[in-house]
């Protein structure tokens, strides 16, 4: 099992390869796996033939957002001014794409015309990050206009119990991920700024999260609404991984916003998706084997598993542990991360994503017990 020196070790090298690779004045971008064809099947002929130029290159904020509360952590950990001066940079630069309305627009040509809620979420979760470090004004102002675009533009749809946040400016199925880290975003808010109005709707989102977690304390992924059918599995553990750190960071924040409950439940739940070689499980029915292994998804579930046993929830770090050492046996000798491996049984991308390797970066830091300092910013 590897130590907390290793895994420190593993996301300080991720980190310089990003720069290196990825990094230009103070925006992480490049290709992404997409979504719909490009995930499912087009990006394994761009990986086999990673020498053209496939001009897909993108700048998302959930990037930014991981990226520059990694930068806080690393100087948290080290003192080292460097990595306060990127953060910093990098929350410029996404201060600078956000629109005057306080959207950023989706970068995938395939959703152009779609404003996503969770890209708001992250662009602003930046800006609050480093405000609570360099309390610029315009950062602050900058998150405040994207909570009043998220709640006046993109709105919400009404459930039995609570509320769900949509999860673009056009409704679609409620989807139990996005309510949990806007709940989250507006704790944050409320947390910065002392006003009360940000608490408005974080009751509604954490009772639909509460209403529609199944007894197994799986999150199902899209629960039906007049705009789309439900679909209860999608990426089970990665999904539900997230969903259990934002719960948590919630609590952290304001510890009467929910019930306990639904952590307790979840945390049993992720339990079960730890394979034997140590990886996430891709779905609910790959768990004994096979499958493809995608290293960011064992990341974020070795974060959560990490937060659990920190929360008493879960017995120990042996299963958080486990994942950590598969995502270390996986870290190429640059530094960098490959997508995935063993899609369809013998395909893998090992295209360089800038998204997913400053989640797994974010990630393998808060495995070294450096979370707590953006949970209360």
């Amino acid at each position: 099992m590897p130590t907390a020196e290793q895994v420190f070790d593993s996301a300080e090298r991720l980190h310089a390869y990003l720069l290196r690779r990825h990094f230009d004045r103070g925006l992480l971008h490049g290709p992404d796996a997409g979504v719909r064809f490009n995930l499912r099947a087009w990006r394994f002929l761009k990986s086999a033939l990673a020498f053209f130029p496939w001009g897909d290159d993108y700048v998302f904020t959930q990037t930014q957002g991981y990226w520059v509360l990694a930068n806080w952590m690393l100087f948290a950990a080290t003192g080292d001014r460097r990595f306060r001066d990127i953060a910093l940079q990098s929350t410029e630069a996404t201060l600078a794409l956000e629109t005057p309305e306080g959207y950023w627009p989706y970068p995938l040509p395939e959703r152009k015309h779609l404003i996503a809620t969770l890209e708001g979420i992250w662009g602003a979760s930046a800006l609050l990050a480093t405000f609570g470090r360099e309390p610029r004004r315009e950062f602050q102002e900058g998150a405040v206009r994207a909570y009043d675009f998220i709640v006046n533009r993109i709105g919400f749809q009404d459930h039995p119990r609570g509320q769900a946040i949509n999860y673009f400016d056009r409704p679609r199925g409620k989807v139990p991920n996005n309510s949990v880290i806007a709940a989250w975003f507006f704790l944050r808010l409320w947390k910065t700024t002392g006003d009360a109005r940000f608490l408005e709707h974080v009751k509604a989102l954490w009772d639909f999260v509460e209403a529609v977690q199944l007894p197994t304390g799986e999150i199902p992924y899209i629960v039906e609404s007049p705009h789309e059918r439900a679909r209860q599995h999608y990426l089970c553990f990665q999904y539900n991984a997230y969903q259990f750190l934002h719960l948590a960071w919630s609590r952290a924040l304001k510890p009467d916003v929910g019930a306990q409950s639904v952590l307790a439940r979840l945390a049993r739940f992720l339990q079960t998706g730890v394979k034997p070689t140590g990886a996430c499980a891709n779905n609910c029915a790959s768990v004994a084997g096979g499958g493809p292994e995608v290293d960011y998804y064992t990341a974020a579930l070795g974060a959560a598993l990490y937060e659990a046993a920190r929360m008493g929830l879960v017995e120990n770090t042996a299963l958080s542990e486990r994942c950590y050492a598969r995502v270390l046996a996986h870290q190429k000798p640059d530094g960098s991360f490959g997508y995935s491996t063993g899609d369809y049984g013998f395909l893998r991308d090992q295209r360089s994503y800038p998204r997913p390797q400053a989640m797994t970066l974010f990630h393998l830091l808060y495995g070294c017990g450096l979370g707590d300092g953006f949970k209360d910013n």
